[in-house]
C-alpha cells in the first residue's frame, strides 16, 4: 500500500515531535539533578523514562482529546482536566523518584512542582500543535475550494465568449462576405490564446492586449465602418506585469454586445492605462434608452463571472464601476499591480 506524501510528512512530524520529548529529558535531567545530594546521575533512569512516557501521552491527549473542549468553548472543563493530568503526572513522577532514588524529601516536593509546570508546558504545546494543524487544514480547504471555483469560472468564460464570437461568424456567413476568411484567421488566434494561455494562473499583460486586439479586429471585420471603434494603450513601462487571463475581455465584449444595434452612429472607446502601481481599463459605448433587450440564459454571465473572479483573485485590490451618463454607458476597472502574484512566466 503506497503512502501519500502528505501522510508521510505528517508521520515524520509526529516522530520528530515525540523524539524531541524523549531526548530533551535525556540530556537536561542529569544537569538539573546534579545539585541534588546522594543522587546517581545517569542520562536515562526509570523515573525519567516513566515521566517521558506520561508526558508524551499527555501531549497527544491534549492535542486530540482535550482540544475538542476548546472547540466547544468548554474552557472550564479543558482547564480542569489539564490541571488534573498535570497534578497526576507530577505525583507519579515524585513517587517513582522516591522509590528509585535516594533523593531527600524536600527535593521530591520541588521535583513534583517542576514536573507539574513541565507537563503543563508539554500539554500546551500539544494544544498549540493541534491549533496550527487545524489552521493549516482550514487554509488548505479554502485554497482548494477557491481553486475549484476559479477553474469553474474560467471554464465558463471560454464557451460564453465563443458563443458570442460565433454569432459574428454567422453574420458574415449570411452576408457571404469576403471578410469571412480573415475573420476566421482572427478567430483561430483567439482560440489559440484560450486553449494554450488561459489555463495559466497568470499571463503577461502583453498577451492579454494581443488577445483584445484580435477580438477588436474580428469585430471590425464584422461591422466595418458602421461602428467607430477606438482602442488605445498607454503602457510606458518596459516591464510586463502579470494578470489573470481573460480578465479584461468581459467589459469589452459587453460594450460590443450592448453598444451596437438600433443606435445612431455607434461608437466604442477602449482605453488601457498601465503604470508601476495599477492597471486601469476604461470602456465607453453608446446605448439606446428605448431599446428593451430580452435577456437569455447567457445574458450577464460575463460580468457576473468577472465580479466573482475579481473578489477571489484581487480582494481589496480592485475597483469595478459601471454607470450611464447621457447616451453613453461607461465601465471602468482598476487593478492594483503593486503586489504581483507569482505564476507568470
Amino acid at each position: 500500500m503506497q503512502i501519500s506524501r502528505k501522510r508521510l510528512v505528517n508521520i515524520l512530524l509526529h516522530v520528530l515531535f515525540t523524539t524531541l520529548i524523549v531526548l530533551v529529558p535525556t540530556f537536561l535531567m542529569p544537569l538539573k539533578e546534579s545539585h541534588i545530594p546522594n543522587t546517581q546521575h545517569t542520562f536515562y533512569n526509570i523515573p525519567t523514562f516513566i515521566m517521558t512516557g506520561l508526558a508524551t501521552i499527555a501531549c497527544y491527549t491534549s492535542a486530540y482529546w482535550l482540544y475538542r473542549y476548546l472547540i466547544r468553548r468548554q474552557i472550564v472543563t479543558y482547564l480542569s482536566l489539564t490541571i488534573g493530568i498535570c497534578i497526576f503526572i507530577a505525583l507519579v513522577s515524585g513517587w517513582t523518584t522516591y522509590l528509585f532514588s535516594n533523593t531527600p524529601t524536600p527535593f521530591i516536593w520541588a521535583h513534583m512542582v517542576t514536573k507539574f509546570f513541565i507537563v503543563l508546558f508539554v500539554m500546551g504545546s500539544g494544544t498549540a500543535y493541534r491549533f496550527i494543524l487545524e489552521v493549516m487544514k482550514h487554509e488548505s480547504r479554502q485554497k482548494e475550494s477557491m481553486s475549484m471555483e476559479l477553474s469553474f469560472l474560467r471554464s465558463q468564460v471560454s464557451p460564453h465568449f465563443m458563443f458570442n464570437t460565433l454569432n459574428s461568424m454567422v453574420a458574415l456567413a449570411r452576408k457571404k462576405s469576403d471578410k469571412l476568411e480573415p475573420a476566421l484567421i482572427e478567430l483561430s488566434n483567439l482560440m489559440h490564446y484560450m486553449l494554450y494561455e488561459s489555463d495559466e494562473e497568470k499571463v503577461n499583460l502583453s498577451k492579454e492586449i494581443d488577445y483584445i486586439q484580435s477580438y477588436i479586429d474580428l469585430q471590425t471585420l464584422r461591422f466595418g465602418h458602421n461602428v467607430k471603434i477606438m482602442f488605445t494603450v498607454n503602457k510606458p513601462l518596459p516591464n510586463d506585469p502579470c494578470i489573470e487571463p481573460m480578465l479584461l475581455i468581459p467589459l469589452i465584449e459587453n460594450a460590443f454586445k450592448h453598444g451596437i444595434g438600433m443606435i445612431n452612429d455607434p461608437e466604442i472607446d477602449i482605453q488601457l492605462q498601465v503604470d508601476k502601481e495599477a492597471l486601469e481599463l476604461f470602456v465607453k459605448n453608446k446605448y439606446n434608452h428605448a431599446t428593451t433587450e430580452t435577456k437569455d440564459k447567457t445574458s450577464g454571465i460575463g460580468l457576473v463571472n468577472l465580479e466573482r473572479r475579481l473578489k477571489l483573485l484581487y480582494p481589496h485590490k480592485h475597483t469595478l464601476n459601471a454607470m450611464k451618463n447621457g447616451t453613453y454607458f461607461k465601465a471602468s476597472l482598476k487593478l492594483n499591480l503593486h503586489d504581483q502574484v507569482p505564476g507568470c512566466r
